[in-house]
């Protein structure tokens, strides 16, 4: 079986300093984690993979874009970037929406202070509006005074953006709704994630990795294995172990998974807590999990 951390294909088995995971923000961890040991074939994914490798290797700050679907892990992935190019800084998340453009920008002051030095985690960048696109691009050049803060007069302030959002911003840059400078200052970094239902070679691995999450949460000492680990283990390993058989894999493909990987570990508690009555998840289990999801 594969050893933790290993990665296969063209990695060759890199950790990835896997032993520190421990030292990250747990949804960093968990992203880190999970990106490594799935080590998946999918374009955009490999591209993430390859972004890890150089900043671990050659790590340097700068402003990060991130694309993609609810639900398919762009804050983790966002953590995990602070992680990689300015660890042990200060991170600091804001989401403006469904406030005024006053009560925004005192938001904002707030949380850039609290990451000052560090980086801001901008959740749905693409629905800010032009008031806050300005102060947050007058905060880039490190202009203290942009978020209504006097008493930081001509100071400076350092620090560095992750942008996360649903929508093409690129889409919103040619409508006329997002500044195009504000654009290119938070480009430096753009990667995709894409949906799960793009990803289907990737469930397996993502249910076994899920899974176990959930089972060591719950305190169950089980183990969830891919059936062909499972008919390789021996019968100590099987004792605590669940198999997840492919059919239950091709069940999980059939569906279009709208909610990505939130939907996807509701469906795997479901499944393992709730409809397992044997010693393995099949196809039955699944379409008795999936009904919360239809």
């Amino acid at each position: 079986m594969k050893r933790p951390g290993e990665v296969s294909g063209d990695k060759k088995g890199r950790d990835y300093g896997v032993p520190a995971l421990a030292s990250m923000h747990p949804s960093a961890a968990r992203w880190i984690g999970a990106l490594i040991r799935m080590a998946s074939t999918h374009p955009a994914m490999t591209q993430i993979l390859d972004v890890v490798e150089r900043l671990q290797d050659r790590p340097y700050r700068t402003n990060c874009l991130l694309l993609g679907e609810p639900g398919t892990g762009k804050e983790g992935l966002a953590r995990a970037l602070h992680h990689l190019m300015a660890p042990g800084t200060p991170l600091a998340r804001v989401d403006l929406g469904g406030y005024s453009d006053e009560e925004a920008l005192a938001v904002l002051a707030r949380q850039a202070k609290e990451a000052e030095g560090g980086m801001l985690l901008v959740d749905e960048v693409a629905g800010l509006g032009a008031r806050l696109q300005t102060a947050l691009l007058r905060l880039l050049k490190g202009d203290a005074g942009a978020l209504s803060a006097p008493d930081r007069g001509k100071e400076k302030v350092r620090l560095n953006v992750v942008a996360l959002t649903d929508r093409s911003l690129a889409a919103e840059v040619a409508a006329g709704d997002f500044r195009h400078d504000l654009y290119f200052a938070l480009a430096r970094i753009v990667l995709t994630l894409p949906p799960l239902r793009e990803r289907t070679q990737d469930l397996g691995p993502a249910c076994v990795w899920i899974g176990n999450r959930i089972l060591r949460t719950a305190g169950r000492d089980r183990e969830l294995m891919p059936a062909q680990d499972f008919a390789r283990a021996t019968p100590a390993e099987r004792a605590t172990a669940v198999e997840l058989r492919d059919d239950a894999v091709a069940a999980l493909a059939r569906h279009d998974w709208p909610g990505n990987f939130r939907e996807l570990e509701a469906v795997l508690e479901r499944a393992l807590m709730l409809h397992r009555t044997t010693a393995s998840i099949g196809a039955s289990e699944i379409e008795a999990a999936l009904v919360g999801s239809r």
